[in-house]
C-alpha cells in the first residue's frame, strides 16, 4: 500500500514556493494557477526504497501517471499536471536517485521501470497511462515490452525519448559522465543562475527553466559538509553506467515486443526528431506526433502546446 498525505501549496517541506531572494521568474497567470492547485504527497516502497509521488484530483479515478528524465524530478511535470485531465487523476513521480525519493548504491532501467509500475499500481484502481520523457521514456519502454510490467498499464505515451536502437547520443553521451559531488551553493539563487539544460539547449520560457531550478536544489544537511547552502537533489551516480551498455542513452530493447499500445510525441527540433521519423513513422496503430517549435526538453519549449497534443491524444487514442 501506499502512504500518502494531503498537502497544499503553501505548507510543502520540501517542494515549496520560491522566496523572493531565490531569483525565480515569475510564471504566466496560467501555470500560477496550476501550481496554486492543490495536491497531494504519496509514497511507495520498490525494492527496498522509498518512491515519492505529487497527486493531483480524484484519486479513485483512473490515474495517468508523470515520470521525469534523467536528473529531473516531478515538478518537471507540474505546470502541466495540474491542468492535464480536469476530474481525472494524474500523478508525477520522482524516480529513485532523483527529486524526494530516496537514493539506491546502484541504479538500472529495469529498477526504475518496476518503481513506474510500483507507482502506477498503488494510486490506480485501473491500469494506468504512462506519460513519460526522456530517460522516464526509456524506462517506460521496459514496461512496455516486460509483460509482467505491461500488465498493470493501459497505455503509453513516450515523450522525446530515444527509444529504438540507432538513436543518437546527447552530444555529451550521459553514460560517459563523470561521476563527482555536487557542488554547493551559498544561496538558491546562485544555484538557479547556473542551472543547465542536459542535453543543453537553449529555452525562451525563463520562468519554466528558473521553477525546475529552484525545485531542483535541497539545503546541504550533511554534518561533514564543507559549508552550507544548496546542493542538486539528483544522486550524480544516476549517470554510472557499470554495464557498459548506454542503458540511460538509449532503449536497448525492441518496441516491436511492446504489450501495449504506445503512442510517440516529439519535439519539432529536438535532436532525436529526424531519427524519430526514420524509425517510427509509418507504425501501424502508433500515433508519432512533432510539437512546433520544440526541442528535446518539450515541456519546457511548449508547454501548452505539449499540454493540448497529450489532452487531444489521451481522449481519442486508442
Amino acid at each position: 500500500m501506499a502512504a500518502t498525505e494531503r498537502i497544499g501549496r503553501a505548507d510543502t517541506a520540501d517542494y515549496r514556493t520560491p522566496p523572493t531572494s531565490a531569483g525565480v521568474a515569475e510564471p504566466p497567470d496560467w501555470a500560477s494557477h496550476a501550481l496554486g492547485r492543490e495536491r497531494r504527497m504519496g509514497r511507495v516502497v520498490c525494492d527496498g526504497v522509498t518512491i515519492r509521488y505529487l497527486s493531483w484530483g480524484d484519486p479513485a479515478a483512473p490515474a495517468t501517471v508523470l515520470v521525469h528524465g534523467g536528473a529531473a524530478h516531478a515538478m518537471w511535470w507540474a505546470p502541466l499536471a495540474a491542468l492535464l485531465d480536469h476530474g481525472g487523476h494524474v500523478v508525477a513521480l520522482d524516480l529513485s536517485g532523483h527529486g524526494l525519493s530516496d537514493h539506491r548504491p546502484v541504479y538500472s532501467v529495469g529498477t526504475w521501470a518496476r518503481e513506474v509500475v510500483a507507482v502506477a499500481e498503488a494510486v490506480s484502481p485501473d491500469p494506468a497511462t504512462i506519460v513519460a520523457h526522456s530517460l522516464g521514456g526509456i524506462a517506460s519502454s521496459v514496461v512496455l515490452t516486460d509483460p509482467a510490467l505491461a500488465e498493470h498499464v493501459r497505455r503509453v505515451v513516450l515523450v522525446d525519448t530515444p527509444a529504438w536502437p540507432d538513436a543518437p547520443a546527447p552530444e555529451q553521451p550521459l553514460a560517459e559522465r563523470e561521476v563527482r559531488p555536487h557542488r554547493i551553493y551559498a544561496a538558491a539563487a546562485e544555484g538557479v543562475a547556473r542551472f543547465r539544460l542536459v542535453p543543453p539547449q537553449p529555452c525562451d520560457n525563463d520562468w519554466y527553466v528558473d521553477h525546475i531550478a529552484w525545485h531542483g536544489l535541497r539545503p546541504v544537511d550533511e554534518p561533514h559538509a564543507p559549508a552550507a547552502g544548496v546542493q542538486w537533489r539528483f544522486d550524480p551516480r544516476i549517470f554510472a553506467n557499470p554495464t557498459g551498455n548506454h542503458q540511460i542513452v538509449r532503449f536497448g530493447g525492441d518496441l516491436d515486443e511492446a504489450c501495449r499500445p504506445f503512442a510517440v510525441v516529439m519535439g519539432e527540433r529536438s535532436y532525436l526528431a529526424e531519427g524519430a521519423r526514420r524509425a517510427l513513422a509509418g507504425r501501424p496503430d502508433t500515433p508519432l506526433l512533432f510539437v512546433p517549435d520544440a526541442a528535446h526538453h518539450v515541456m519546457l519549449d511548449q508547454p501548452l502546446s505539449l499540454l493540448s497534443t497529450l489532452r487531444s491524444l489521451l481522449t481519442t487514442w486508442p
